[in-house]
C-alpha cells in the first residue's frame, strides 16, 4: 500500500478554518464551568457533512478529512455529542430519512450517545438532546427520546460529563447501523482519542517548560524528559495508525476492517497513558480543579465506553494472508 501522507491543500485549509472555528466556540476554558455543549457552532462549519457527497448536501469530502477534523474536535475536549451527530445524520440518510437527517446536520436535533445500562441506557450529555445514539457492542441504533424525562445519576465528579437514565422501554428505535456504521464509528472515535493524548502531550511539554525546581524548568530533568518522550511516541504511534486506517476506509482496501480495528485497539491505550502521564507531570496540581488536564483524562474514559472494538484476529490483514500452509517438522537430533 502506497500512498502520500502530506497535507493537501484543501485538508490544510479545512484544519485552519476549524482550528478557528474551535478556539472560538469552544475553547477547552470553558469547561472550568461544567455546560453542556451546543453543535450549532459545529453544524454551521459543516462538520456533520464534510464527508457527505455535494449531491447530498454535503462539502464531498472523504473519511480522512472528516478524522482530521475530529482529532481537532478531541484537541478541544468537545462534547461526545459530536460523534454521536456525524454517526446519527449518517444511519438517519441511509434508512431513507432524509427530513431527519437534515435536521441533525443542521444542529436542530441534537444526538447524546448512550451506553446500555441494565434493561435500559445510560444517557451522556443528554440536556436539550432530542435523540440518543446508543452504541451497544457493535451495534449502533438511533432513539428518539420523544418526551421522555431521563433520570440523573452520578456523573464523573467534579467537572465531568452530566449523565441520565433512560428507563427500559423508553424511546423509540428508529434506525440501525450496519458494520459500516460500525467501522466509521471506530474511526471516528479513535481519532477523536488521538487529539486527547496529542493535546495531553503538548499541556505536559509546556508545564516542564514553565515549571520551575532548584532554578531551572522540570523539563530539564531526565525523568521528565523521558515522561513527554513517550507521549511523544504514542502519539505519533497512533497517528500513523489513523493515517493507514483512514485510507484503507477510504479506499475501501480488503484490510480496511483491519487496519480499523487496530487502530481501535491502540486508541484507548495512548490516550489513557498520555492523559496519565500528563498529570504526573503536573504534579499535585494536576490533580486540581485550577488545571485543564483532569478533563482530558475523564473526556478519554467516556469515548473509549463508545461501543467495541471489532474481532481483530478474525480479520484478513494485508501483511499476514491467511494460508493453509503444512506445519513445519522440526529436524531429527544428530
Amino acid at each position: 500500500m502506497t500512498c502520500d501522507l502530506n497535507r493537501t491543500d484543501d485538508q490544510r485549509q479545512i484544519l485552519d478554518a476549524a482550528t478557528a472555528m474551535l478556539a472560538a466556540h469552544y475553547p477547552v476554558a470553558r469547561l472550568r464551568e461544567p455546560r453542556t455543549d451546543s453543535m450549532a457552532a459545529l453544524a454551521e462549519f459543516g462538520g456533520f457533512l464534510l464527508a457527505a457527497s455535494e449531491e447530498d448536501g454535503g462539502a464531498g469530502f472523504t473519511l480522512v478529512e472528516e478524522a482530521l477534523l475530529h482529532v481537532r474536535l478531541g484537541h478541544h475536549l468537545v462534547s461526545p455529542r459530536a460523534v454521536a451527530g456525524a454517526l446519527a445524520c449518517r444511519l438517519a440518510a441511509r434508512q431513507a430519512e432524509p427530513a431527519l437527517a437534515e435536521r441533525i446536520a443542521a444542529g436542530a436535533a441534537e444526538v447524546c450517545p448512550a451506553l446500555p445500562h441494565g434493561d435500559g441506557h445510560l444517557l451522556i450529555d443528554a440536556e436539550g438532546a432530542a435523540l440518543a445514539l446508543a452504541f451497544e457492542g457493535r451495534r449502533l441504533s438511533l432513539i428518539e427520546l420523544g418526551g421522555t424525562a431521563p433520570e440523573p445519576v452520578a456523573g464523573l465528579g467534579h467537572g465531568g460529563i452530566a449523565t441520565s437514565r433512560l428507563a427500559p422501554g423508553r424511546g423509540r428505535r428508529i434506525a440501525e447501523g450496519d458494520d459500516r456504521a460500525c467501522l466509521t464509528a471506530d474511526l471516528l472515535v479513535s481519532a477523536q482519542l488521538l487529539g486527547i493524548a496529542e493535546a495531553a502531550r503538548d499541556l505536559a511539554v509546556d508545564y516542564a517548560q514553565t515549571r520551575r525546581q532548584f532554578g531551572k524548568p522540570i523539563g530539564a530533568f531526565q525523568a521528565i524528559k523521558h515522561h513527554c518522550a513517550n507521549m511523544g511516541l504514542q502519539a505519533e504511534m497512533l497517528s500513523a495508525q489513523l493515517d493507514m486506517a483512514a485510507i484503507a476506509a477510504r479506499d475501501g482496501r480488503d484490510d480496511a476492517a483491519f487496519q480499523v480495528a487496530a487502530l481501535r485497539r491502540l486508541a484507548p491505550r495512548a490516550a489513557l497513558f498520555n492523559t496519565r502521564t500528563a498529570i504526573q507531570v503536573h504534579g499535585g496540581i494536576g490533580f486540581s480543579a485550577e488545571a485543564d488536564i483532569h478533563h482530558y483524562l475523564k473526556q478519554a474514559h467516556v469515548l473509549i465506553r463508545l461501543g467495541e472494538p471489532a474481532p481483530l484476529l478474525d480479520l484478513p490483514a494485508a501483511l499476514a494472508p491467511r494460508t493453509n500452509r503444512p506445519r513445519r517438522t522440526p529436524c531429527a537430533s544428530p
